[in-house]
């Protein structure tokens, strides 16, 4: 594999990391759901059947609410032409200038309006 393939995968990784981790962390929740689910299910069955539903209910609604919250980070999904800029973008919020850092005090800048209060005030 070429360097530039391989820089080309650290970005994309880099990129998506939010979507990669809700991937995994909803695979996991429901792999282990489903898992403690069947070993109710099987004690249920055997001595209240009728009590069924409600855990059901319960793991089906945690299921639908994990896929879907899933399915709805991929429109955030950045391909490999996107995955570089995405990350330049990223790292030049990081390393911004103090000139942003100082006039987050709004104390040592009173005198910034909004354009439409400088509209209103002439």
């Amino acid at each position: 594999m070429g360097i530039l393939t391989k820089l080309g995968m650290v970005a994309f990784i880099g990129a998506n990391t939010k979507i990669l981790f809700r991937l995994i962390a909803s695979t996991l929740i429901i792999f282990i759901f489903n898992v403690l689910y069947s070993k109710y299910e099987a004690l249920l069955l055997i001595t209240n059947p009728e009590k069924l539903f409600i855990p059901l209910y319960i793991y089906t609604t945690i299921i639908i609410t994990l896929i879907i919250w899933t399915l709805l980070s991929f429109k955030s999904f950045a391909s490999f032409r996107e995955a570089e800029k995405k990350l330049e973008i990223k790292n030049s919020y990081k390393n911004k200038p103090d000139e942003y850092e100082k006039i987050k005090d709004v104390a040592k800048y009173p005198n910034l309006k909004t354009r439409k209060e400088r509209i209103l005030n002439d």
